[in-house]
């Protein structure tokens, strides 16, 4: 018999964290699952640590590619996935021990469900808080998802059958939001549930992709919104004031990299259309005309969630 769930993890130089996000899927109460490992080219000792944990008889099925991405990996790790639901868990981050069992109940329960995520632990070194204050949404959540994304990918699962019709899954040209692409995609159709107890740990080092690529976020998006337009429809009219939000965001992260570029007078360029859509980016544009110290604590303030809502 197959198995209920089905979790996707690649790898690639993972051994910093890899053992700890073993662990945690080793640890979890529900035991009907199969792992899916994509290794997309480590040249450290990821494959070892895998092998360790294979050899104590866990059922794994492990694939070793040479570098591909992580759409490309995320893809191949989807099609070899045998389960009724898909869970998601990147090589640095954790799960609590409940994890599954919680989503897995909820699909059983919720027929009309197709993709749950959970609230979550921010860890940075020793330090850990709850990242999602207050109530998130369900159901049809597209709209509100547009404006702000709470989604963590190690705290999403997914019905396979609800993407059994994509002609594409995760994008192989983004590298930095192709889980939001599909994901989106897939909600865009799709009722989604929240459950608000932390289930998952999100580890914040220098590595993360989501630090080092933060400068091609506006890139993507604009890529995801134009491909939007094309597939999904009715998309522009029905969500029009939440994309004009959007948009805005889009300007913000440009603006962003403007301004650690020393081109303020582009960062303004940036703003300038959004100003009317909220009072936050009226306020980011008149602080671009102020010395860099001030709009780097703008920033600052907005890594705390007031500006940066993706």
């Amino acid at each position: 018999m197959p198995p209920k769930v089905s979790i996707n993890l690649c790898c690639y130089n993972s051994e910093r964290f890899l053992g700890e996000t073993l662990k945690s899927i080793e640890d979890q109460t529900f035991k009907d699952w199969e792992l899916i490992v994509i290794n997309d080219g480590s040249s450290d000792s990821t494959e070892a640590i895998i092998d360790r944990f294979k050899a104590r008889g866990f059922p794994v099925s492990y694939h070793y590619q040479e570098n591909k991405g992580l759409g490309y990996s995320r893809n191949r790790a989807l099609e070899l996935s045998g389960g009724d639901y898909i869970a998601f868990i990147d090589h640095d981050d954790m799960w609590l021990t409940e994890k599954l069992a919680k989503q897995v109940e909820v699909f059983e329960r919720r027929k009309d469900i197709d993709f749950i995520y959970t609230n979550y632990f921010i860890q940075k070194e020793e330090r850990r808080s709850v990242a999602l204050k207050g109530d998130q949404p369900d159901g049809e959540v597209f709209d509100h998802f547009l404006r702000r994304y709470p989604v963590s990918v190690m705290t999403a699962a997914i019905r396979k059958s609800a993407i059994s019709g994509f002609e594409e899954r995760f994008d192989t040209k983004l590298r930095l939001c192709e889980e939001y692409d599909l994901f989106m995609r897939l909600l865009f159709r799709s009722k989604a549930a929240y459950i608000g107890e932390p289930l998952a740990i999100y580890r914040i080092h220098p590595d993360r992709a989501s630090t080092r690529f933060i400068d091609e976020w506006s890139v993507e998006m604009e890529a995801i919104v134009g491909k939007y337009q094309k597939v999904l429809e009715g998309f522009e009219g029905k969500h029009a004031g939440s994309l004009r939000y959007l948009y805005a965001k889009i300007g913000y992260y440009k603006a962003r990299s403007a301004m650690a570029e020393k081109r303020p007078g582009d960062a303004r360029r940036f703003l300038r259309p959004h100003i009317g859509v909220d009072p936050r980016f009226a306020l980011l544009y008149m602080i671009a005309f102020l010395p860099p110290v001030v709009w780097n604590k703008a920033v600052s303030i907005g890594s705390k969630g007031y500006f940066d809502e993706r």
